[in-house]
């Protein structure tokens, strides 16, 4: 049950992640980096109805067209290139459905880390690292995925570890709505299986140590088989309905014929369009200036330009350096120690931390197309919270008080650091340029 100071602070997250991601959307009033693309597509959603070809599934694109639906958006642009004047057409309607998952993670972080037994201090940190994180502002605060992205994978692990702590009671609702947001997850992109494999992973982690503790009965098998039933089933029709949606909508002609067009046999179709999708995606073999390798995310040797304005501003996809190079080596610290200590040792939860790691980024060590710092985001998010887990558990008395103190303010400063290329303004620009040209 959350004390009434806990509860004060949910409510100073929530404000904080409003503030930081969902204020001043229209600007810049002009077409930034990938709203290129998702800006015709959530177009021809809400408003023309034109068949599409794009290489990530509906889920989160159909969510913005209609949240921009609802906000008044009637289409009316062409989303010709990158830079074009939105004119009279208001971004914000567009960018507000990515730029609110932004502002909700933190909370969903901050859950995580309450529900595994984070002491209130290291969990607010936990919480700020994603609300001063500059990477993930600026990326949830454009029509792109991956703010919707990350806030089902954490939301899905946040629902499976509240199932998990009920057990051996099966709570239903916890797995269904974990089964609910892996399948969204996977409707943002095909990254997002991951998220079904987490949750799968919490199932098997949290079935092996009642294995340990108890002799195998069919009763427990059972039990899990239950679960593992009842997530699947619930990520399948999640899937698919966004699917059903897709075909629904899109009815006109459109760019998207030349890869096919639909025959109103909805199950072919769906096969047909899964199969043109993981052809094309894997078959992308054009370069990129911004592109960069999987072993140089953590480390943050190489960002992505967004933006650049009529004078001189910039947009850059760049982490905050104290957030996102500091959980790296956290992180590291944290596997080091564990291996010294024995890593049999470890409990259910620092598991589950580093598999979520693993399954998240090894996959994309092996993916041939162009990739960008943003795919390390999920990764990242993980680093963070077995960082801060480890912490916690390290640390006691006054000595956990002044870390946690210590690492808000430096949060802070990171983030005040790198808000002109997040933003877009000037202001102490010219002081950025030169730790932007390092990463760059």
């Amino acid at each position: 049950m959350a004390t009434g100071l806990e509860k004060q602070i949910w409510i100073f997250l929530g404000l904080l992640g409003v503030g930081l991601y969902c204020l001043f959307l229209n600007y810049p009033n002009q077409v930034i980096f990938d709203e290129v693309h998702f800006g015709k597509f959530v177009t021809a959603y809400c408003c023309t109805g034109e068949r599409f070809f794009d290489i990530h599934p509906p889920h989160a694109k159909l969510l913005i067209a209609g949240g921009a639906k609802i906000l008044g958006y009637t289409g009316g642009f062409d989303f010709d290139h990158i830079g074009e004047s939105y004119g009279d057409i208001s971004p914000w309607k567009l960018r507000a459905v990515p730029a609110l998952a932004g502002a909700l993670l933190p909370l969903v972080i901050f859950g995580i880390l309450r529900a595994v037994g984070v002491s209130l201090s290291f969990s607010i940190v936990g919480a700020l690292a994603i609300a001063l994180n500059n990477a993930l502002i600026v990326q949830s605060r454009l029509i792109g995925l991956d703010s919707m992205l990350l806030l089902f994978e954490f939301s899905a692990v946040l629902a499976s570890i509240r199932g998990m702590k009920k057990l051996p009671q099966i709570e239903w609702k916890w797995w269904v709505v974990a089964g609910a947001l892996s399948g969204l997850a996977l409707g943002v992109k095909f990254t997002g299986l991951a998220a079904i494999a987490i949750v799968m992973c919490i199932v098997v982690i949290t079935l092996a140590e009642e294995l340990r503790q108890h002799s195998v009965s069919s009763i427990l098998f059972s039990r899990y088989t239950k679960i593992v039933a009842t997530v699947l089933a619930s990520a399948f029709i999640v899937y698919v309905g966004g699917w059903f949606l897709h075909f629904q909508l899109l009815t006109n002609p459109g760019s998207g014929d030349a890869w096919g067009i639909p025959t109103g046999n909805f199950v072919t179709d769906v096969i047909k369009e899964h199969k043109t999708m993981l052809g094309a995606n894997y078959n992308l073999t054009a370069t990129h200036p911004y592109e960069s390798k999987w072993w140089q995310w953590p480390v943050m040797t190489r960002s992505v330009f967004y933006w650049t304005g009529p004078n001189g501003e910039w947009i850059y996809f760049l982490g905050n350096p104290i957030i996102w190079i500091g959980s790296s080596l956290i992180f590291l610290t944290a596997l080091f120690s564990a291996a010294l200590s024995g890593l049999r040792h470890w409990p259910r939860i620092a598991w589950i931390f580093l598999a979520g790691y693993l399954i998240a980024y090894i996959p994309l060590m092996r993916v041939p197309r162009a990739l960008f710092l943003y795919h390390y985001l999920t990764p990242l998010l993980f680093a963070i919270l077995l960082g801060v887990w480890w912490l916690d558990a390290t640390l006691s008395g006054e000595t956990k008080k002044k870390a946690a103190v210590g690492l808000g303010i430096l949060f802070v400063l990171g983030f005040v650091a790198m808000a002109p290329v997040t933003y877009g303004f000037n202001g102490w620009q010219e002081q950025v340029i030169g730790l932007v040209s390092s990463w760059r």
